[in-house]
């Protein structure tokens, strides 16, 4: 919805590597978060307030041995707390629409590489245990010019085993491989008569179709699954976390110059 806006202003970003790129979102956001809290709230009091609570904790600390104070004096931390809380709303209603458009721009470019012309990939079914042994065909592909399928129309479902953090989980599975030109194909299979359907993207750009389809009707097929790259610009998290790790670091630092509490 929001893509027609915010392409024209990030696809320079898609140029160059997704860790730097999700850098310079975060500080963006960041930046633009940070001064919306700084002119949405009365810092002079979140300031005392603050100052209050820290006063509260040190008086604390100092009477450990007398259960009923510190809970006297543990209720008004915690009713300084809400009063800080209250002060906080503000500035996070206006921040949550940006923030939820801007991630949907990143969830949109930042979860996987795509699939570039000429590169082999792997179309996945993935199956019940039950399916293992039957065949699944590649009965057309839509449009059928630009694109060749590299291995046998028909594949018999293997049995696959998946590592789990508790052991492994056994499923069927049938692997389809094709390459081709740029564009965008339906790819079309059969399996116990039934015919199921998934997009494929070819191109250049940093787009891509969702790589996974779930697949509830029933039958043993649970999915198919294109093999678009993973996007892991940071030692091995994805964008989100890479995302979070910058706004941090760059939230600290900007509050810190600015003297926002």
């Amino acid at each position: 919805m929001f893509e027609s806006v915010l392409d024209p202003i990030f696809s320079p970003l898609l140029k160059i590597q997704p860790i730097f790129s999700i850098a310079i979102i975060a500080f963006i956001v960041t930046v633009i978060i940070t001064l919306i809290h700084k002119f949405t709230t009365d810092q002079k009091k979140m300031k005392e307030i603050k100052e209050e609570m820290k006063s509260h904790q040190n008086e604390m600390k100092k009477c450990k041995n007398d259960p009923k104070k510190m809970m006297d004096i543990n209720k008004k931390v915690m009713e300084k707390n809400m009063e800080f809380m209250k002060h906080s709303l503000k500035p996070m209603l206006f921040s949550f629409l940006p923030i939820i458009i801007i991630f949907g721009w990143l969830n949109t470019h930042m979860v996987y590489y795509p699939i570039m012309p000429e590169q082999e990939f792997d179309i996945t079914l993935t199956f019940d245990p039950s399916a293992i042994g039957k065949d699944v065909a590649l009965i057309e592909i839509i449009p059928p010019e630009g694109i060749d399928l590299l291995n046998s129309e028909t594949q018999k479902i293997e049995s696959l085993g998946i590592k789990k953090t508790f052991g492994t989980n056994w499923v069927g599975s049938a692997n389809f491989k094709l390459e081709g030109l740029e564009g965008k194909y339906t790819i079309r299979f059969e399996y116990e008569g039934r015919n199921y359907e998934k997009d494929v993207l070819i191109t250049e750009e940093r787009r891509y179709e969702e790589p996974e389809l779930k697949v509830n009707d029933g039958t043993a097929l649970k999915s198919i699954k294109v093999g678009n790259e993973p996007i892991k610009p940071f030692f091995g998290i994805g964008w989100l976390g890479t995302y979070i790790i910058f706004a941090i670091v760059f939230s600290m630092a900007l509050r810190k110059i600015l003297n926002i509490v």
